[in-house]
């Protein structure tokens, strides 16, 4: 390959000899610019408007070519800025022009050239092209004129390997669209504007001349290490010929450049142009400097009279070329990386945000963009986790299990997995499909051992069995929960009560113990820490020595927003009535009766005061109380009829509640369109009333929980009530019916009372 493209260069440069030898005419010739415009150099559109998609960078070159005396020049400019990995853009100026007469203030003749041009690369071997070029004239101030003109190219990269080296060919029409230069007598001078001439295309011009269509062919090869490039280019002139224009048309022009790297910031060149010019010139550079990523110089020399005697003497030309800015490359890699990393961080970011702010619908479809927007996003199976969290926040468990179902089937190597089926356990034990959940758990039992979720799914099962009355089997369960599992609080709970209720009391205090001695970390273990106190407090209380250890068990919890604080001065009213201590007993019940009116504790509070009454001999108000106490626990909190009527009105509206469900989670997978917003919109105010109703009917189900909870109690407060209120009538009745009560007006005696003997 090396051989061969030296041998062409050597061609190109004894044809490109001998045709200056014996310069042929062509009529109209215009400017070819070979001291600017060279096919591989960076900014080649003038050649071929192809060349620019071989730009990776903005780049931004001027220079200048001029005789000794100064007289003849060339300005050049040019900005090319290439756009993704197909698009380049570019800019040329040229300025033409020679001083004919010093002493005449129109004594210039000007052409200069104003290229804007295009170039797409088809793929990654092969870029066309495209420019349009306007021509602006001025000959000697006696005619002045625009006309326009267009070139196209083609730009093949067969080779581009570090073993072979860099090889472009090109092929371009350049004035494919011919620019057209009127007559002196017929252009208008007073203005440009005035003066603009209508281009050609393979026609003759009326009134003045077509600047010649010429085919440009190239070929450019850099190699040995980028050491070495050679540039060769073959014109034919005129092809669109005219007789009647004169000449001959179709004429042919040669040129060869060589560029040699002493080092990768130094070369020495030569070359021949297409003017008959031998040219010798140096070119340095300098790389990633703090304002440029290129910066390179070239100087070129050359005599007019070498080959033929032109009377311009010496000429010289510099260049200078500056790059700037993030290669293509760069530019796309950085494009992809916002792509496939930042913005889908920034998204996935911002639906956590709205799920932390338990904005959950918004979250859902949040994450839903994120899992449909960019699907190899490295979190994409995390979105997937909390969209169906999203939707089991809101109890929309339909949606929720068919996002985890989903999940499962298009992750499946994806460390999610696990959590995926945990939360569809999880939400077959909210459903109270605890058949479905066991399973489930045994699955993952068998599958995921040894992952993070084995814990969690241990403590629903647990519960399961809890709530099933197997208390032996929940022990077992729970028991494997260990310190630092988020669980480990309920789950020592749940142990405490089985064991209770299994009357292994020594094992309850030690559950009990457990949840105490540990450091909280939220709001939720300080409450289950006030629980676990007020039930250990209740197994000392039944204890003939254990009294003092329970009420002071009971007197920590002293934080009236407790969940457990009523229970705890509830039970430090009896602490107090079992020592006949009724003026300390008095305050916690009536801060119950006070300030919870509609607690499920307020009817025994009640009792405790008719007890008060009873032991202070005040029997008008004790029968006052205990019938109070009777009245608040005659019936059931809810009773079965309630029960079943909500629960015939809520499956009533399931199938609605599904619907909008299904709805939801198919625009929780779309991206966020204006069709689609408008479609979310609409729903909201159904998804709004169906969630509504939803925790309504959650709501109901707790309480009717606590009122299941309650009927023993409620139960044995009935029983006392209705048996101490029977006694203190009995004594109203044999004392008269005084208002101030017991035998003598004193202090009742509890042994009146066996249950009071029992407190």
């Amino acid at each position: 390959m090396k051989h061969t493209l030296l041998s062409t260069a050597l061609v190109f440069c004894l044809a490109g000899y001998a045709l200056a030898q014996s310069p042929a005419y062509s009529p109209n010739k215009y400017q070819q610019n070979d001291w600017f415009g060279e096919f591989g150099g960076n900014t080649s559109m003038y050649v071929n408007p192809a060349g620019i998609a071989e730009n990776d960078q903005l780049e931004v070159t001027g220079g200048f070519f001029t005789t000794i005396s100064g007289n003849a020049m060339q300005e050049y400019g040019a900005v090319v800025l290439p756009l993704g990995y197909n698009h380049a853009f570019g800019i040329t100026f040229f300025e033409n022009g020679a001083m004919v007469d010093p002493n005449d203030g129109n004594g210039d003749y000007t052409e200069n050239a104003y290229m804007l041009g295009y170039a797409y690369r088809v793929f990654h071997w092969l870029a066309v092209g495209v420019d349009l070029s306007i021509l602006q004239v001025n000959q000697l101030g006696a005619n002045k004129q625009l006309t326009a003109g267009a070139d196209v190219g083609l730009s093949w990269n067969p080779i581009n390997n570090s073993k072979l080296g860099h090889v472009q060919i090109g092929v371009a029409l350049q004035n494919a669209i011919q620019p057209v230069i009127a007559n002196g007598d017929t252009a208008n001078p007073t203005g440009y504007l005035d003066g603009f001439v209508a281009p050609t295309f393979m026609g003759n011009a009326t009134d003045g001349y077509a600047i010649p269509s010429n085919l440009n062919m190239s070929l450019f090869y850099r190699g040995l290490n980028r050491s070495l490039e050679i540039k060769g280019e073959v014109s034919l002139i005129d092809i669109f010929h005219k007789e009647e224009e004169g000449g001959q048309g179709n004429m042919m022009e040669f040129s060869v450049s060589t560029t040699y790297f002493i080092t990768s910031h130094l070369g020495v060149k030569g070359r021949f142009t297409k003017e008959g010019y031998p040219v010798l010139g140096a070119t340095v550079n300098v790389k990633d400097v703090n304002l440029f990523r290129y910066l390179g110089l070239d100087l070129e020399m050359s005599h007019d009279d070498l080959i033929e005697k032109k009377d311009r003497g010496f000429l010289w030309n510099v260049r200078a070329t500056a790059r700037f800015g993030d290669t293509r490359e760069e530019s796309i890699g950085e494009a992809r990386y916002r792509r496939l990393k930042i913005e889908p961080e920034n998204d996935y970011r911002a639906a956590m945000r709205l799920y932390l702010n338990r904005d959950f619908i918004a979250a859902s479809y949040a994450f839903g963009k994120v899992q449909t927007k960019y699907p190899t996003f490295h979190l994409v199976d995390q979105a997937a986790f909390y969209k169906g969290k999203s939707f089991e926040n809101m109890r929309m468990h339909l949606a929720a299990q068919k996002v985890y179902q989903e999940a499962i089937k298009k992750y499946p190597h994806s460390d999610q997995v696990p959590k995926y089926h945990f939360q569809l356990m999880n939400i077959d034990y909210k459903e109270g499909r605890y058949g479905e959940a066991m399973v489930k758990y045994q699955y993952i039992l068998q599958n995921f051992p040894k992952s993070d979720v084995k814990p969690d799914a241990d403590y629903i099962a647990g519960q399961i069995k809890f709530d099933q009355g197997q208390y032996k089997e929940a022990i077992e369960l729970l028991s494997s929960i260990l310190p630092g599992n988020a669980n480990y609080f309920y789950a020592r709970y749940t142990i405490g009560i089985s064991y209770s209720r299994l009357e292994q009391y020594e094992e309850a205090k030690g559950s009990f113990n457990d949840i105490i001695s540990q450091q909280p970390s939220n709001q939720s273990e300080k409450d289950l820490q006030d629980a676990a106190k007020v039930k250990l407090g209740h197994i000392f209380f039944a204890t003939p020595e254990g009294l003092p250890e329970a009420a002071k068990l009971y007197g920590q919890v002293n934080n009236v927003n407790s969940p457990f604080y009523e229970e705890a001065a509830l039970a430090l009213a009896w602490s107090f009535l079992k020592v006949r201590d009724t003026k300390n007993a008095r305050p916690f019940t009536r801060w119950i009766i006070n300030n919870r009116p509609n607690s499920y504790l307020v009817s025994e509070a009640y009792l405790v005061e008719g007890y008060c009454d009873y032991m202070e001999g005040n029997l008008r108000a004790a029968d006052g109380n205990l019938n109070k106490a009777i009245q608040l626990t005659e019936k059931p909190p809810i009773s079965k009829e309630q029960k079943d009527s909500v629960k015939t009105n809520y499956d009533g509206m399931k199938e609605n509640f599904d619907s909008v469900q299904v709805r939801a989670l198919d625009l929780a997978r779309q991206l966020p369109t204006p069709r689609v917003e408008q479609k979310r919109a609409a729903l909201r105010p159904d998804f709004e009333k169906a969630n509504r109703e939803i925790e309504n009917f959650a709501e109901f189900q707790q309480r009717v929980i606590q009122s299941d909870r309650f009927e023993a109690s409620r139960q044995r407060v009935l029983g006392d009530a209705k048996l101490t209120g029977a006694v203190v009538s009995s004594k109203i009745a044999q004392s008269g019916g005084g208002a101030g009560g017991g035998a003598g007006g004193g202090a009742a005696d509890l042994g009146d009372l066996d249950e009071l003997d029992d407190l």
